[in-house]
């Protein structure tokens, strides 16, 4: 799937909200066309996207701009799932239990946490960010998001590692945020699986979210928390460590 470019030029952030939709319509988005939804109302939104995540602002980036999200969600076990394209937005977030990990296939988001900025950007690069308190800025942005335990990716981590990365240290990865290659052949091959495997759980589910605990759902998850942990070998200079896998 790689890179999802856009099909139309982007508009300018305080276009109509007609020209915002049909932008946000001629996206791909990673999984679950049929899934996605359309929203206009950032506080409803903010509201829901505040049960997995403690947001304190989320709304459109300029005061005379619209807003405009497209969303499909999926449940896998105990992770969420998004894959969203939306127009320039900012947020802000206090310290949560779970972290992220953001693959954009349009446009750009910055992090700022604790006075510094992190990027990632469509085409180069992804990024792992631990349940830190942030300040969010995007462009028009399309991307997947997903939402991890941190203490179950360092245990894959070392298990994708055949223990060679002892858990102390993966624990010590998974607090920090880590910038991943999106340029790396072996990275985009995780994010492949990664794809398939939430396409398929989404044509399973048809129209809904389905069940988190069905043995595909359970699956997805699995496969998640392996490819996300690959990425973060790699991206951490230990990529021959998850290539020797068996």
């Amino acid at each position: 799937m790689g890179n999802h470019p856009s099909a139309i030029a982007v508009p300018d952030p305080r276009a109509s909200l007609q020209e915002q939709v049909t932008w946000l319509q001629h996206q791909r988005l990673a999984f679950g066309r049929q899934l996605s939804e359309l929203r206009f109302d950032s506080n409803a939104l903010a509201d829901e996207i505040g049960l997995t995540v403690n947001l304190h602002r989320f709304e459109a980036r300029q005061r005379a701009q619209v807003f405009a999200h497209q969303a499909a969600c999926l449940l896998a076990g105990d992770m969420a799932v998004s894959a969203a394209a939306y127009v320039p937005l900012v947020a802000s977030t206090s310290d949560y239990s779970e972290s992220t990990l953001e693959i954009p296939y349009f446009g750009a988001t910055r992090y700022r946490i604790e006075g510094k900025d992190w990027f990632d950007r469509a085409g180069h690069q992804a990024l792992y960010l631990p349940g830190q308190a942030s300040q969010v800025e995007t462009g028009h942005f399309n991307g997947l998001l997903f939402n991890l335990n941190p203490a179950r990716l360092a245990q894959t981590i070392g298990a994708m590692s055949h223990h060679r990365v002892p858990l102390e240290l993966a624990e010590r990865w998974v607090q920090q945020p880590i910038p991943i290659n999106l340029a790396d052949p072996r990275v985009l091959q995780h994010q492949r699986a990664l794809e398939i495997g939430l396409t398929t759980l989404a044509e399973h589910n048809g129209t809904g979210m389905g069940d988190p605990q069905t043995p595909l759902a359970l699956g997805v998850e699995t496969l998640t928390y392996q490819c996300s942990a690959r990425m973060l070998l790699i991206a951490m200079g230990q990529g021959d460590l998850e290539e020797a896998r068996a």
